[in-house]
């Protein structure tokens, strides 16, 4: 497959995150106005049918309107929006419980992530696109875990994601459901920052380690709150 093959599937598949990502918005978004506990399942499936019946024609009609790169972008700024307006109309009704320190701390997170993965980069260079696990594949052909070292620093950055973000408001936001989304969302929109500017390589592998180091810091920051549970509940 040539480079711009590579390019094509990139997109492909994160434009395959964002619709996903959107399906667990719009799932937690009615699971809370459920009647009963035991229709979550059913109510799981038939959302996610009825989000593929409007969001799939949807995709394609822009996709032929402006191809799939306009399709992308489109489902992006979008879902940035979308997540942007959400999370501060979540902040101004529960302004009263949030945790102010750790809001502060999250934003910090957030722009000296920025920083290390986008504005501390500097020249245009050669994007690569990896659409393979050439590190584990690597790895165990050397029998060595050497080659995963760029996959645990990945891992490693996104885990105050998860710890941080849940500490905004524990009674809200201590969720796979809310954790796995946004760590979907901002690795997307990292990698494809990255992309656009010619500042790095688009790696799906990156994808895959910053949403488990995302999904790792809520486990560490749910056993931290079994811990210590006097402090977890400030």
């Amino acid at each position: 497959m040539g480079r711009f093959g590579n390019i094509d599937l990139m997109q492909l598949v994160l434009v395959a995150i964002l619709l996903l990502c959107g399906y667990f918005f719009l799932f937690q978004a009615v699971a809370k106005r459920a009647a009963s506990r035991s229709a979550i399942p059913m109510l799981a499936v038939v959302l996610l049918l009825v989000y593929l019946l409007i969001s799939l024609p949807l995709v394609l009609i822009i996709s032929q309107m402006g191809g799939l790169s306009f399709t992308f972008l489109a489902l992006l700024i979008l879902a940035a929006f979308i997540g942007l307006v959400a999370f501060l109309s979540f902040l101004f009704k529960n302004f009263r419980q949030i945790n102010k320190g750790m809001l502060l701390l999250f934003l910090l997170y957030l722009l000296m992530t920025g920083y290390f993965t986008i504005f501390s980069r500097r020249g245009r260079v050669q994007t690569e696109i990896m659409l393979k696990f050439d590190s584990i594949e690597e790895a165990v052909r050397r029998h060595s875990l050497q080659p995963l070292q760029h996959l645990w620093l990945n891992v490693a950055m996104f885990v105050p994601l998860g710890m941080l973000f849940p500490a905004i408001c524990p009674q809200h936001l201590n969720k796979l459901s809310c954790v796995l989304p946004l760590g979907m969302l901002l690795t997307t929109l990292i990698e494809t920052t990255q992309l656009i500017l010619r500042i790095g390589q688009c790696d799906l592998e990156d994808l895959v380690a910053n949403t488990a180091g995302a999904c790792l810091g809520l486990f560490l920051y749910r056993l931290y709150r079994r811990m210590v549970p006097e402090r977890g509940a400030q």
